[in-house]
């Protein structure tokens, strides 16, 4: 295979999931140990041998992100039916829009509602509504939803439309069974469309959590070095690395053999600093940087904060005692773990940026806290039992203003109020990540991802394949 060959499917794995073996079976064939010393070279033909022949653990988990379709039927739907509409009205129809893209479909949506006459807020997205179980006959029952989507309602909306003059004045000629279809239709997309924007979100919090902004690094960048790319296409496995079921740590992501690629792409002539600054915001990384890129940079981890804060907001819910983050029914704990995780990782890069521009004092006016992650039950009894107390850091978190409400400027939180707090909780606020960036100290050994369902090992991924698609690990009926 061509080196350029093995650059692109390295850099298609950015926006995947690949298990590390996989990347050291393409970094062995692009020539990756002669960059290395003897030891980690050994480990890295091990890790590719791991991935090839009888030796193949195999996967029965997804190794793609989950990402929504875009809405090409609802937006064709709309576009035909407005067709008249525009010819009754004596307008040019707006630009066509990217069905996958909710900004765009926001600007066609711009152009469309006012044609039909309508204004005001639209009505919120219903969602799903399942009843309780009814317990009957000694059996439990499920509960039925109500109504065609769940509510009662389905796809109406209080917005009031034009009467009949009022259409025969702004858009004469049109029928009323056309307006009424475009209306509907219109309607439907923008609701649509408001989903579509909190699944973009998701999926962005889903990525940056488990790949920072590797996901972000534009082809030629990555394929300009091909020391960086190896560190980069490995590191970013690592990274997204499925978590383990434990009361304990999880594995880091810096392991021995991405220690050895990373000295290589920062001894590279050709090296892109640049790139692995999305993955990793070390000193050593930052230095190499020139301040038009710490700058960008800067902004480009506060704009993702921005994105994962939203996303933390829609999902808490302010009747939850903040003291207590143990999962509980109806938690979307998916969402949030995934957007916890990203803003954090996102407000490390951040403050390391901050420290590399000199730039701390701006953390005089407005740091914002961490934000923990939602504990399953069992996990939480696991660790309890297990001699376990709950992590200092949530006595701070129930105390400091909530995190996207300062990141998206509705409260305000300097670095003092921070400081305060964490010495009345007896932790230091520098070491813990609170006011300084968080280091992890320590590297792993070497050693080839597990194949894993829910965090559970499992040795054959034919029977995990059935098992998880009949719910035995998500505790589905």
């Amino acid at each position: 295979m061509a080196t350029a060959d093995i650059l692109a499917e390295l850099h298609g794995g950015l926006r995947a999931r690949p298990t590390p073996q996989l990347v050291a079976a393409r970094l062995v064939m692009l020539g990756a140990t002669g960059w290395l010393d003897a030891r980690p070279a050994r480990e890295l033909r091990h890790l590719a041998v791991m991935s090839a022949g009888s030796f193949a653990p195999g996967s029965s988990m997804s190794g793609e992100w989950r990402r929504h379709p875009g809405l090409d039927r609802a937006y064709q739907a709309a576009a035909t039916a407005m067709v008249p509409v525009w010819t009754a009205a004596h307008t040019p129809a707006p630009a066509p829009a990217d069905p996958a893209d909710p900004g765009e479909l926001e600007r066609w949506l711009g152009q469309a509602l006012p044609a039909l006459g309508l204004t005001g807020p639209a009505d919120p997205v219903r969602r799903k509504m399942r009843r309780a179980g009814v317990r009957k006959y000694g059996q439990t029952w499920p509960g039925k939803p109500h109504g065609r989507r769940g509510d009662v309602g389905g796809h109406t909306d209080t917005r009031t439309r034009l009467d009949a003059a009022e259409r025969q004045d702004q858009l004469p000629g049109l029928r009323v069974r056309g307006y009424r279809k475009a209306v509907r239709a219109v309607l439907h997309l923008q609701q649509r469309t408001a989903v579509l924007a909190a699944e973009r979100d998701r999926e962005t919090v889903t990525a940056i959590g488990k790949s920072r902004l590797a996901y972000t690094i534009d082809r030629e960048t990555f394929t300009a070095c091909p020391r960086t790319a190896a560190f980069v296409a490995y590191y970013t496995a690592r990274l997204g690395m499925r978590t383990v079921f434990t009361a304990g740590q999880q594995a880091r992501p810096m392991d021995e053999l991405a220690e050895a690629l990373l000295r290589a792409a920062l001894d590279a002539p050709t090296g892109r600093p640049e790139a692995l600054a999305r993955v990793l915001t070390r000193p050593q990384v930052l230095d190499r940087l020139t301040d038009a890129q710490r700058g960008e940079l800067l902004g480009v981890y506060y704009e993702q904060m921005v994105a994962c804060a939203r996303t933390l907001r829609r999902t808490f819910d302010h009747h939850r005692d903040r003291g207590r983050m143990m999962v509980r029914p109806g938690d979307d704990s998916s969402t949030w773990n995934a957007a916890s995780r990203a803003f954090n990782q996102l407000r490390t890069g951040w403050l390391n940026l901050l420290t590399a521009m000199n730039l701390e004092h701006v953390l005089e006016t407005s740091l914002p806290g961490k934000v923990p992650a939602l504990m399953a039950a069992d996990v939480y009894r696991w660790h309890v039992s297990s001699g376990g107390r709950q992590h200092p850091d949530i006595g701070v978190w129930t105390m400091l203003p909530l995190p996207w409400d300062v990141v998206l400027g509705d409260a305000s939180c300097p670095a003092a109020t921070v400081r305060d707090w964490c010495e009345a909780a007896g932790i230091d606020p520098a070491s813990t990540g609170w006011t300084q960036p968080y280091r992890q100290d320590g590297v792993e050994p070497t050693s080839p991802a597990r194949d894993l369902v829910h965090g559970v090992t499992v040795t054959s991924p034919l029977l995990a394949g059935m098992m998880r698609g009949a719910g035995v690990f998500s505790g589905q009926h």
